[in-house]
This record gives C-alpha cells, sequence and structure tokens, in this order.
C-alpha cells in the first residue's frame, strides 16, 4: 500500500486502483468513510484525529472501498443536474414523468397523465420552478412515508420497538437514519423511488429501533420481514439523491 498526502486529501493504491480519499476533520464522535454515487471517496474524522489512525482505518476498509467503487461505476454517467426546464424528465414512485412550465396567473404544481405541470406567472425563473417542484415532493412525501410508516410500525411494537418520533426533510446523502434516541429520519427525496425500494428503508430504520447496530441479528431480523431487501437496496440505489 502507497501513500501521498496532499492537503486534505490523501492517494492510495489498492491492486490497480488508485483512490483519492477527502479528509475532514469536525466535531463528530467516530471516524466514518464514505463512497459516494459519483465515485467521490470522503472520510470524516474527528477534530484532532491523527492521519496515521486516518490512513490505518483507510488501509483496512480498502478493499471494501474498491468493491463500492465497483458498484457504482456501473451507474456511471450520473444523470446531469436538474435545471427546471420545460421537456426535463422528473421521477415520481419510480416512474419518469415529463416537465411542463406554462405562464399562468395561478402557482401550483400538478401531475396530470405523464407529465408534472408547474404553472407560474414567469416560467422563465427557473429557481421559482425548483422551489415550486421541492414543496410538491416535500408534501407528497410527508403523506406517502406517513402512510408507509403505519403499514409497518405496528409489528415492531409488538416486538418491543418504542414509538419513534417520526422526521422528514430533504438530504443530500442519505435515505434514512435512525439515533441512538429513537428519532427515526427519512429523506423527502425517497417519493422519486419505487414504493417497495421505500418501504426497504422505512423496516432498515425501523429495525435499528431494536438493533441499533448492523450486526447479525440486524440482518436477521430485516430478512425475515423483507427476504428480498437486497434486491430492493441495489434498486434504491440506482436512484440518485
Amino acid at each position: 500500500m502507497k501513500w501521498t498526502v496532499k492537503n486534505e486529501k490523501v492517494e492510495m493504491n489498492f491492486g490497480r486502483r488508485r483512490f483519492s480519499v477527502k479528509i475532514v476533520w469536525n466535531e463528530r464522535k467516530r471516524l466514518s468513510i464514505t463512497v459516494h454515487p459519483d465515485l467521490r471517496i470522503t472520510a470524516k474524522a474527528p477534530a484532532g484525529y491523527e492521519l496515521k489512525v486516518i490512513r490505518e482505518r483507510l488501509e483496512k476498509r480498502a478493499a471494501w472501498i474498491a468493491r463500492q467503487l465497483d458498484y457504482f461505476e456501473r451507474f456511471q454517467p450520473l444523470p446531469p443536474e436538474r435545471k427546471f426546464v420545460s421537456g426535463e424528465t422528473h421521477y415520481y414512485l419510480g416512474r419518469q414523468y415529463r416537465l411542463r412550465i406554462r405562464s399562468s396567473d395561478m402557482t401550483r404544481v400538478r401531475l396530470r397523465g405523464r407529465f408534472f405541470e408547474v404553472e407560474v406567472p414567469d416560467p422563465d425563473k427557473r429557481e421559482k420552478v425548483r422551489a415550486l417542484m421541492l414543496d410538491w415532493y416535500s408534501a407528497h412525501a410527508r403523506n406517502l412515508l406517513a402512510r408507509r410508516l403505519a403499514e409497518y410500525l405496528p409489528a415492531f411494537v409488538k416486538k418491543g420497538a418504542p414509538e419513534p418520533e417520526v422526521r422528514c426533510r430533504r438530504m443530500k446523502k442519505r435515505w434514512g437514519s435512525c439515533s441512538g434516541k429513537g428519532v427515526i429520519m427519512l429523506n423527502s427525496e425517497l417519493v422519486k423511488a419505487p414504493i417497495h425500494c421505500i418501504d426497504y428503508v422505512i423496516v432498515h430504520e425501523l429495525c435499528h429501533l431494536i438493533y441499533p447496530n448492523h450486526d447479525r441479528n440486524f440482518y436477521r431480523l430485516l430478512g425475515r420481514i423483507l427476504p428480498d431487501w437486497e434486491r430492493r437496496k441495489e434498486r434504491l440505489e440506482k436512484v440518485v439523491i
């Protein structure tokens, strides 16, 4: 394993691969390593963490990093960033819809047939169109995620899980999370994914109410409730946040 350090980046070799890892120090308790769908690699470390310790952890995770890169390379190139103009494709529940922007005295978003119709006084103001679309997604996410959660939560409560506090907001890097205090956070962008993928995220986080770590017991419970969870997870990873 060969290393070179460049400012806040570490270059490392693993087999025929060469990784560039961005190191970020901030106020946190643990070191985390993330491989992003766009093939970026970041390592976030607690303030004061020695670079030597970060290197050692990266060396131990090098094989995992390589596997993640192999996986995400299957989906390259990633879709371009949305510009919120007519004719552009947007997703809802795993299906594609064309964006159609119309000039109107009204301000609203409607899903009609195979189109997202956005009515605004000034169709050329992309930021306004973007804000309306994000508001539409957020509103539909709150309602949909609440309904899907209600499908699964009773079974977990029967198993002794605490009643969670559930929050929904737009996140850039995670589909969901469950804190040690039992707060489940769900990404409003989930409404772009198929229902079976949404259910996977919800059940995944509910399992953490009983088993906080990704240990054998966690995956055993997840597999009992969703035997095809791996297929759902793989489909979800094709949906780019």
